[in-house]
């Protein structure tokens, strides 16, 4: 596995902030805790692993592009993430509702803020 940027894992901190509350929707380990199930995030390590403290006592880590989650309480949109899904919009390669192909796109355009975007 390719370990993220520098650039990548400050704006995953940034998004992802101590304190953040976060819903599970995918994650493909025995261990993980139930899909629904709520966790803080604890911080983002130097492999851009988010460490969550789970509500039923779990603390496996998250792993973005790979494990599904959102945040409680959702996101807005900022300029940034409108320009970015323009970009990948503009680039033509996919349908604009394949959410998992427009994260992809946007990862190789280095478009870091609306990966977690999508993410969240």
């Amino acid at each position: 596995m390719k370990f993220p940027s520098k650039e990548k894992i400050e704006m995953l901190r940034k998004m992802y902030p101590a304190g953040t509350k976060l819903e599970l929707l995918s994650m493909d380990d025995v261990q993980a805790p139930p899909v629904g199930t709520i966790g803080t995030v604890d911080g983002i390590d130097d492999a851009g692993q988010i460490m969550v403290t789970w509500k039923n006592g779990s603390s496996l880590s998250l792993i973005p592009g790979v494990d599904g989650f959102r945040k409680v309480g959702g996101e807005k949109m900022t300029k940034e993430v409108r320009d970015a899904i323009l970009k990948v919009r503009d680039s033509g390669r996919t349908n604009m509702m394949d959410a998992r192909m427009v994260q992809y796109i946007a990862n190789e355009m280095g478009l870091y803020e609306l990966v977690i975007y999508i993410l969240s």
